[in-house]
């Protein structure tokens, strides 16, 4: 049996976010929002954070397709807030971010 996470404290969240571009922490999740060239470019995004979420076994609160831009969320519900696993799932989709844009 795999143990429970421990949420983190808003403090403690704030903090890492400081060092994760785009992020902010807002109603006991973090969330960004992504921009695109075009639609299509968008829902390729979206399909690949699918992909990421299943191999990782944690999955978005939220993925929002919107004309050219994505919403992404994240908050772990077994604990009721955010934890380590959402702050390392948010850093993997900056760095998918970042190679979709190379």
């Amino acid at each position: 049996m795999v143990p429970m996470e421990k949420r983190w404290s808003e403090e403690q969240i704030r903090h890492a976010l400081e060092g994760l571009e785009g992020w902010r922490y807002d109603d006991g999740r973090i969330e960004r929002v992504f921009e695109f060239a075009t639609y299509a470019d968008g829902v390729a995004f979206a399909t690949r954070i699918f992909l990421l979420s299943e191999k990782q076994n944690h999955h978005p609160d939220a993925v929002c397709v919107l004309w050219k831009k994505v919403g992404v969320a994240y908050t772990t519900h077994d604990v009721g807030g955010v934890t380590e696993r959402d702050l390392k799932a948010a850093t993997m989709i900056n760095l998918l971010y970042q190679r979709f844009n190379d």
